[in-house]
């Protein structure tokens, strides 16, 4: 009796690397062992997730047919953070009055995505400029922060004296 056994073909899956929030990359792979005339059909795919971190390549729906037998190696797809730009405006206030609200602008924030905490400033109460600091700000670990800071300039307050009208006798 002839017995007819499948080959064996060997399939490397590629790591891979993505900025979160951005498309997948095509996942791909190397082989050996494919007879000339034959093919491999189907795709790879990988472990869910989109935050930061690393996911399985998998094997998939990659298949060469009856006559073959896969021996698979996979591979990860690595989500790197994302950059996010944080500028603090710029404030004043007079000496002797409260604080204003230390604001800020955001560029590369994902729809859905938040920004956490308060920006914070340089002690001081008298005349002169403070630092507007990052503070607690935080987007989590999907993101890596570049901070550009501003100051708090305390201007002058207005005095205002009124001398009293006063008579003497000569």
């Amino acid at each position: 009796d002839l017995t007819i056994t499948t080959k064996t073909l060997t399939v490397t899956a590629e790591a891979k690397t993505k900025v979160y929030d951005s498309n997948d990359p095509v996942l791909t792979y190397t082989y050996s062992g494919l007879k000339t005339g034959d093919s491999i059909t189907g795709s790879l795919d990988r472990a869910t997730g989109e935050n930061v971190g690393t996911y399985a390549i998998n094997q998939g729906t990659l298949s060469a047919g009856s006559n073959y037998t896969i021996s698979f190696t996979t591979a990860d797809l690595t989500i790197t953070a994302k950059p996010l730009a944080i500028t603090a405006a710029a404030k004043t206030k007079v000496y002797d009055s409260n604080d204003p609200a230390l604001t800020y602008s955001s560029i590369g924030l994902k729809s859905g995505d938040s920004i956490t905490g308060d920006l914070a400033r340089a002690t001081g109460e008298n005349v002169g400029t403070y630092a507007i600091n990052q503070g607690t700000l935080s987007a989590g670990s999907n993101y890596t922060i570049t901070y550009n800071g501003a100051d708090l300039t305390i201007t002058t307050k207005t005095l205002t004296v009124t001398a009293e009208a006063k008579t003497k006798v000569y």
